[in-house]
């Protein structure tokens, strides 16, 4: 996609070929410890200003991201996802959650009353 768009910089899971051919390793960029990373790097480089930044999450690796940004979203979160940040006195302030099924988009509060079923 970054070549596509003629991204300049980015960071994401490396697919790793050989001879032009998947060799079936991947280096992932999922987990909250590499998120940490790209993030501290990304503000180290460009001078990113986190209470002003941005970060779009779905499962609970994305947690410590949401956490460190001004502007957190998660997308669809899992429930796992949404009971850490309902739990959390800081981030369930300011999160705003977005989930979209089928021809309907709903922004819910972090306290939404989620069902057992």
């Amino acid at each position: 996609m970054a070549k596509k768009y003629n991204v300049t910089d980015f960071i994401g899971s490396d697919y790793i070929f050989e001879n032009e051919t998947f060799n079936g390793t991947v280096i992932p960029m999922w987990d909250s410890k590499s998120k940490n990373t790209a993030i501290n790097d990304f503000v180290d480089k460009y001078n990113v200003d986190l209470s002003k930044s941005f970060a779009y999450g779905d499962t609970n690796g994305d947690i410590n991201m949401l956490r460190r940004v001004g502007n957190p979203i998660a997308i669809n979160p899992t429930k796992e996802l949404l009971n850490h940040i309902s739990t959390d006195v800081n981030i369930s302030k300011h999160t705003q959650i977005i989930v979209e099924r089928k021809d309907i988009v709903y922004s819910l509060s972090p306290n939404v009353n989620v069902l057992d079923i």
